[in-house]
């Protein structure tokens, strides 16, 4: 078995560090740090920039009797249009000729009816699907419509 250094972890001893300059490394790296400080100081001022000139326009549309999004929260990024993205507002829209569409169409009556019985009525109603499990996407997208009210197995109805 090889001896072991006095100064090594294994043998027990304290652990001296040689002191002096630090690596090469860390010159590129506070050359990198430096650049990187002064982007961010080119960008500040270009923000102001931007700034003094969103107010400008702000200022002329606010004359005009108009109103910006951006208005409302300064410094944040306008928010997209209400009703443009993600669901529609008050949940459980549903987009014409969809699946759900045509099971709202179906169930419009009022009547109780099972999974495979909504399947048939909305084929029969004119949906055009290539679907081979037609019953199970049914299925699926009645328990995500809130309009509708689940009142036994498989059984559907609208509120």
């Amino acid at each position: 078995m090889p001896k072991r250094k006095a100064g090594s972890p294994l043998a027990g001893g304290p652990i001296f560090r040689r002191r002096g300059r630090p690596p090469k490394a860390f010159a590129g790296m506070n050359q990198a740090i430096q650049s990187l400080k002064s982007y961010v100081s080119g960008l500040m001022a270009q923000r102001a920039q931007l700034d003094a000139q969103i107010q400008a326009v702000e200022q002329a549309l606010k004359v005009m009797g108009a109103t910006t999004a951006a208005a409302a929260a300064p410094g944040m990024p306008p928010a997209a249009p209400a009703g443009k993205r993600g669901r529609p507002a008050g949940g459980g829209g549903v987009r014409p000729g969809s699946m759900k569409d045509y099971i709202l169409k179906v169930l419009a009556g009022g009547r109780v009816m099972r999974v495979n019985e909504i399947a048939q009525a909305i084929l029969d109603a004119g949906f055009k699907t290539k679907n081979q499990t037609l019953a199970k996407s049914v299925g699926i997208a009645l328990a995500q419509m809130p309009q509708l009210k689940k009142v036994g197995r498989g059984k559907y109805r609208i509120k």
